[in-house]
């Protein structure tokens, strides 16, 4: 093997080892949270994370015990979209992100007048500090 080649291939094992605690800076982060209404925890409720910088969207529902998690989310602004069936959508403008961190997100769901079922909907604005 001529010796350029061994010092090129040397360079590249180098810099892909040297990459490793850089990639490990730019992880992901998480938001969980519980979905609650007047009776307690809500069930299957839909929580959408949409990332507002890159339009990315993750859904996940709550668990029996109305607990949700968004696991592997880019650090970043994110606007949250919560809805179950019988209940008033919930939209929350602004959650931030960081790497490495877990936000916490808990939310209260208004029964929906049966009148207005799937036309009704609620906003909350940004935490302070987002």
């Amino acid at each position: 093997m001529p010796r350029w080649l061994k010092i090129a291939v040397l360079a590249l094992a180098f810099l892909l080892l040297a990459s490793i605690p850089l990639a490990q800076q730019f992880g992901t982060g998480s938001i969980e949270g519980t979905i609650t209404d007047i009776k307690g925890p809500l069930a299957n409720a839909s929580v959408e994370a949409r990332n507002l910088l890159t339009g990315a969207v993750l859904d996940v529902p709550s668990d029996a015990g109305g607990q949700y998690i968004l696991q592997h989310l880019q650090p970043g602004p994110y606007s949250l979209w919560i809805e179950a069936r019988g209940h008033d959508s919930l939209w929350i403008s602004r959650v931030v992100v960081e790497a490495h961190q877990t936000t916490r997100q808990d939310a209260y769901l208004n029964q929906a007048n049966p009148k207005y079922w799937g036309s009704t909907s609620e906003s909350i604005p940004a935490q302070p500090g987002s």
